[in-house]
């Protein structure tokens, strides 16, 4: 007898406590979501519109009761586009706010600084910045994306100008890093399908901000188109400096500088500039709910620092919303990640639809060309 009451009274106490324990990050009320993103820097303008369209998505779903009851809290740190900083500010979000999942991770070399801490922790993070393949090949257990790689970007832009603007003599100018490479490994391999006449092929440093000698070179072998496989600053040096030298070339690059401070970073030399994205122009008329939404959940004062990178920002927490709310009020990290693999044709309404699995955790997407409209300084698509 004295043992089946103490088989009972063992019952009783440990139906009074939760069925489960919840994972970090997680309470009856809340889920706290981190961000590792630069707001300042060359890659500001990139990083903290991302995180303007982190906080929209957060401010409408919490207004809309939250996920399954729990209202989402969205942290965001500032590594100033340094890898270590990213290593730190990771550890700040794990150990001070106690984060479930990730939303963002900084760039290409941040996250792969940040990614063996985010696996051994089992913490889900979804990135709507960074497509160097580095990230995804082999499939990284953890981590997801929102996008399409460099290399496949690269491939289909320059199948495209290769149709728009036929018998082209084309250099290429490569930043070395992962970023970089993997565009000028997309460029190659079209290049080779196509049998484009490809004269120069060039890498430089990061930082760099000197580009005659490189530009020279170019024209010396006759090129009149480049493919920028670099960042926006370098981008538009590259082009005002090809004018310098006479050139007028056509150049194609890809996302990273669909953004409006490079309209007026490049000036006059824009006029031939062509880019492939994913997400639509911003002033598109298919991101006009989007910007009524913007007007609501953003401060005003972030409003003119949106971009392309608000609009991804925004997919990426709505994506992870959508598949924490598939887990039911059992949320787990485990359970998360298997949910955002069976993610299939989500659709945002501002980007094509989303899709992941086991064996591919960087979401395939196909984008359009856009150019720059310089008397409306704006971007305009043409397909």
């Amino acid at each position: 007898m004295k043992k089946l009451a103490f088989v009972a009274l063992l019952a009783s106490a440990l139906g009074a406590l939760p069925a489960a324990a919840q994972d970090v990050g997680v309470s009856d009320k809340e889920v706290v979501l981190g961000a590792i993103t630069p707001f300042t820097g060359p890659a500001g303008i990139l990083g903290y519109a991302a995180v303007i369209g982190s906080q929209i998505a957060v401010g409408e779903i919490n207004a809309e009761g939250g996920v399954n009851g729990r209202k989402l809290r969205f942290v965001a740190e500032d590594d100033n586009y340094v890898p270590a900083r990213t290593v730190q500010s990771l550890q700040k979000l794990i150990d001070v706010d106690k984060v479930f999942a990730i939303t963002s991770a900084s760039g290409a070399a941040h996250l792969l600084a940040a990614l063996p801490t985010l696996e051994e922790k089992g913490i889900p993070s979804v990135n709507p910045i960074v497509a160097s393949l580095a990230s995804y090949e082999p499939v990284r257990r953890t981590h997801f994306g929102i996008g399409m790689s460099y290399r496949d970007g690269a491939y289909e832009m320059t199948k495209k100008m290769a149709a728009m603007k036929p018998g082209l003599k084309w250099a290429v100018i490569t930043q070395d890093d992962e970023s970089g490479i993997d565009q000028e490994v997309g460029f190659k391999k079209a290049a080779a399908e196509l049998k484009l006449d490809v004269v120069s092929v060039q890498r430089h440093r990061r930082g760099q901000t000197d580009f005659s000698a490189e530009v020279l070179r170019m024209k010396e072998a006759g090129a009149n188109a480049i493919f920028l496989a670099t960042l926006p600053a370098m981008q538009a040096t590259v082009v005002k400096e090809a004018k310098k030298f006479g050139m007028d070339p056509v150049a194609a690059t890809l996302w990273l500088s669909h953004i409006p401070p490079f309209i007026d970073l490049i000036g006059d030399a824009g006029a031939n500039v062509y880019f492939y994205d994913f997400a639509p122009p911003f002033d598109d008329p298919a991101l006009a709910g989007f910007q009524k939404l913007a007007r609501t959940y953003a401060n005003p004062s972030d409003l003119p620092k949106m971009n392309r990178y608000t609009v991804i920002g925004y997919v990426t927490v709505k994506v992870m919303a959508e598949a924490m709310k598939q887990c039911g009020r059992e949320l787990t990290r485990r359970c998360l990640i298997a949910k955002l693999e069976g993610i299939h044709g989500y659709k945002s309404g501002l980007m094509a639809p989303i899709s992941f699995s086991a064996q591919q955790h960087l979401s395939a997407m196909t984008g359009r060309v856009v150019t720059i409209d310089p008397k409306g300084r704006k971007f305009v698509a043409q397909n």
